[in-house]
């Protein structure tokens, strides 16, 4: 293969992959507590100067590049905005730390914390209704007598009845940290999945209630990247059929025995 024809297609490979990763991102701007993924792309020597030739690399070869190739996808963890929502079943967590959820015998890492009730009165997802679970890693179910539901910044539940008296914690939403976050996995609708070791969260938790955590996801900078990409990406496939074209014309050019 012509060498300017590899850079070429290793250029429209990885704007490809940008743009898919872009999409992604654009597509849950506004998903509650999304956060974006970012590409990594390595840049390569090129092949002779990594397999070391005998005589050297003619001309300027040396100072090439070998082309880039994809390093690897990295999750943006940072804390989006808050959204005030004032309902008493949204929540929004302050800093690091996840929920955990149950789905189908599986702890599963969540920052989503749009909540409601279902109808066994369990605290659940209100996108799929998966239990969330306490620190002893059970669901947490609501008296059916209470009215009114208030969950303090370190995630104690206590509901209260129509006369505005408590009834008593019915527990204490866990908050945890996975020993690395390059650990989890995304599994889609806003969950995370981790062969890893999780921990309770060391230090304070900071739960605002009447909250929802904004998508990490900036409309317009991922719009830009995507024409970048989108741009980068046509004129890898316009040079390598240049390339090809030219190739073609070399080769007709060539006197036949």
């Amino acid at each position: 293969m012509i060498y300017g024809m590899y850079l070429s297609a290793q250029g429209a490979d990885s704007n490809s992959v940008r743009l898919d990763v872009l999409s992604n991102n654009m597509a849950n701007a506004n998903s509650t507590s999304f956060k974006r993924d970012i590409p990594i792309f390595r840049m390569n020597p090129p092949h002779d100067a990594k397999e070391g030739p005998l005589n050297g690399l003619p001309g300027d070869l040396e100072n090439h590049t070998g082309g880039i190739t994809l390093e690897g996808i990295r999750t943006n963890f940072e804390n989006g905005s808050f959204i005030a929502t004032e309902a008493e079943l949204d929540l929004a967590l302050k800093g690091p730390g996840f929920f955990e959820v149950e789905r189908d015998n599986e702890t599963l890492l969540t920052r989503n914390g749009s909540l409601s009730l279902n109808a066994d009165r369990q605290l659940v997802t209100a996108d799929h209704g998966l239990p969330i679970l306490d620190e002893r890693g059970t669901e947490i179910e609501i008296p059916v007598e209470a009215v009114r539901i208030e969950i303090s910044s370190d995630g104690v539940v206590t509901p209260y009845d129509q006369l505005g008296q408590s009834l008593g914690s019915v527990g204490q939403l866990a908050v945890v940290m996975p020993t690395s976050l390059e650990e989890l996995v995304k599994i889609g609708q806003g969950l995370y999945a981790t062969e890893g070791r999780v921990n309770p969260m060391e230090g304070p938790v900071n739960i605002q209630q009447g909250f929802l955590e904004a998508s990490g996801t900036n409309s317009i900078e991922e719009m830009m990247e995507l024409v970048s990409a989108s741009r980068l990406f046509e004129s890898n496939i316009n040079m390598i059929k240049l390339q090809d074209d030219s190739l073609g014309r070399l080769l007709q050019s060539m006197p036949r025995r």
